[in-house]
């Protein structure tokens, strides 16, 4: 555990970094509200030893004493003046570093994810991505923001409160940080389970969030089959997992508390029992001995307050641990460092041996072809034989385990991964539609173009026609995935999204399922616009559907035949 634990200060050391200047500046703040802090008992000391027993320095006329408490009260205005202004202005900064770094961190893990590859998205749940994006940053926020200051006042406050005992009776000192290695005993019991049950809860957290998505992404189909019930059941279940793991880290977090403070009575005890003995017995002052105790009583809260921020350092450190898992993962489809933004100007496909296969098995086996510029090939084949496999290598969503796919000559690996993707246009079987206007959802493919560009876009899709009827035209809010339109009006969309992109080479998902026959025939118009002078290739289990093809590839077994209209058998 120690390497990890090493790791996670690292880690975090490295998040604040930036801000080294700013902390170093909170630091000498804090140095400086730690002496303020520990000024006290001596003042205490003072008045006690020179006012409220004056026998014991000499002094008896009370106009003196009198002038002695008034300068006495005028430090306490000056300790307590210092104490908030210093409070003040180090909880400011430490807040503003604790929002900057929580800024940074989730826009370095947002371009990070920009790189994973598909697979990734297919794997993990959105809640649980989501969960590492927003809660465990936020975790990471609130530790620095709340914890990180107070841990180093903490920690200067015990050492040097220590120091000024030391300096009083070394003796007394002793006897009473004798229990100080069973509050490190304490820490050391009590970490491992706290942070294995946070971060379980964290885990169980994130699961119902991914969960709720699901459950709200497919609420029609929840609804249709009459399997609420069954959802809520399997909703509860999840809560109740992740309220166990909470409860569990609670009750571990509120036993290293309680068996601390324990400790701390044991130390309260032989304070006064060995103090008690030396102010009767061997001359100690009775100031000196409340000023000590002052400082024990400084000492010891700040001690059980610091075990419980390293259990609150596990739970931060957990987050850490997570957010650092998703930052190392390396990219499925990595871009070579010597890529080139080259330019597709003919839009020629080929498949050289091309070889691919997930962890249950190879779909792709040696696989040939070529598709020439401006043809248009259908694709077909058993479901889950690998069509839209195939076609995802064009664009590099997956890269070949064996073998070269190349567009124009260039191995497609040869290519900035924005370069490749901006010069091919994909119309997916799924249509996802952003929560915001039409004319931002057309724009979405060339954010650059201008109103006049994204309504000509929408024409060649004839999607014009139906936009021109909603109540706010272009800017009419659709709503979370498009929920406010038809299936053939979000597909007329996604053709005005390709037609504005304006590619080389175009991909088309199954894009006329789930279309009535109206819907179909305006799909087909767009999609005619679309296809000319491009290379397409339309995946669909009805080609019949389709007329404008040169070619057709069937998939089936991890082979890749291609035949044109007469069935002549093209690729080897």
């Amino acid at each position: 555990m120690k390497p990890k634990r090493l790791n996670v200060i690292k880690e975090l050391a490295g998040l604040v970094k930036p801000y080294k200047y700013v902390l170093l500046a909170v630091l000498f703040c804090l140095v400086v509200l730690s002496c303020c802090n520990l000024a006290m008992p001596f003042v205490l000391k003072y008045v006690i030893n020179n006012v409220f027993l004056p026998g014991e320095a000499g002094v008896a006329d009370p106009s003196s004493l009198l002038s002695i408490l008034l300068y006495v009260l005028v430090i306490i205005f000056v300790i307590y003046g210092l104490r908030n202004l210093l409070f003040y202005l180090s909880k400011t900064r430490v807040m503003v570093v604790g929002e900057k770094t929580a800024f940074e961190l989730r826009q370095r893990l947002i371009r990070h994810l920009h790189t994973l590859s598909v697979d990734f998205y297919q794997q993990n749940k959105p809640g649980k991505i989501s969960a590492r994006v927003m809660q465990d940053a936020q975790s990471i926020k609130q530790f620095i923001q709340d914890e990180l200051a107070s841990m180093m006042i903490n920690v200067l406050m015990l050492v040097v409160a220590a120091g000024i005992m030391f300096h009083m009776h070394w003796m007394l000192t002793l006897a009473t940080l004798a229990v100080l290695p069973f509050h490190v005993l304490v820490y050391y019991l009590f970490r491992k389970p706290i942070t294995a049950y946070a971060r379980e809860a964290k885990e169980r957290i994130a699961d119902v969030s991914g969960d709720l998505i699901e459950q709200f992404d497919g609420a029609a189909t929840v609804k249709a089959s009459t399997t609420q019930l069954i959802e809520q059941e399997k909703f509860r279940e999840s809560l109740r997992k992740g309220m166990r793991a909470q409860i569990r880290q609670s009750r571990y977090y509120t036993l290293q508390k309680v068996a601390a403070d324990l400790f701390v009575g044991l130390g309260i005890i032989v304070l006064f029992g060995l103090g008690g003995y030396l102010v009767l017995y061997r001359g100690m002052k009775p100031g000196d001995f409340v000023a000590f105790f002052f400082y024990v009583r400084i000492l010891y809260p700040r001690l059980i307050e610091l075990v419980s921020q390293a259990g609150k350092f596990s739970r931060a450190g957990t987050s850490v641990e997570r957010v650092f898992e998703m930052l190392n993962l390396e990219p499925g489809v990595p871009e070579n460092p010597k890529a080139v933004p080259f330019e597709i100007s003919r839009g020629r496909i080929e498949f050289h041996r091309v070889s691919f296969g997930y962890q249950d098995g190879r779909v792709l086996e040696d696989v040939s072809f070529a598709i020439e510029p401006g043809e248009h090939v259908l694709v077909t084949g058993p479901s889950g034989a690998g069509k839209t496999t195939c076609i995802n290598l064009i664009p590099r969503f997956y890269d070949p385990q064996e073998g070269t796919v190349l567009v124009d000559g260039v191995d497609v690996r040869d290519f900035t991964l924005t370069s490749l993707r901006r010069q091919i246009g994909c119309v997916f079987q799924d249509c996802f539609l952003f929560n915001d206007t039409i004319m931002t959802n057309i724009r979405y493919a060339w954010p650059e173009a201008t109103d006049e560009a994204v309504v000509e876009a929408a024409r060649g899709a004839y999607a014009d026609e139906f936009i021109q009827k909603l109540p706010n035209g272009y800017m009419t809010m659709i709503g979370e995935g498009g929920i406010q339109l038809s299936q053939g009006e979000k597909r007329r969309l996604m053709i005005a999204r390709a037609i504005l992109k304006n590619p080389k080479i175009l991909i088309l998902d199954e894009p006329l399922v789930s279309l009535d026959q109206h819907a179909r025939q305006r799909a087909l118009e767009g999609l005619s616009s679309l296809m000319r002078n491009r290379t397409v290739l339309t995946i669909t289990h009805y080609p019949a559907e389709l007329p404008y093809a040169n070619k057709h590839m069937h998939v089936s077994d991890g082979k890749v035949t291609v035949r044109d209209l007469s069935g002549k058998v093209l690729n080897p």
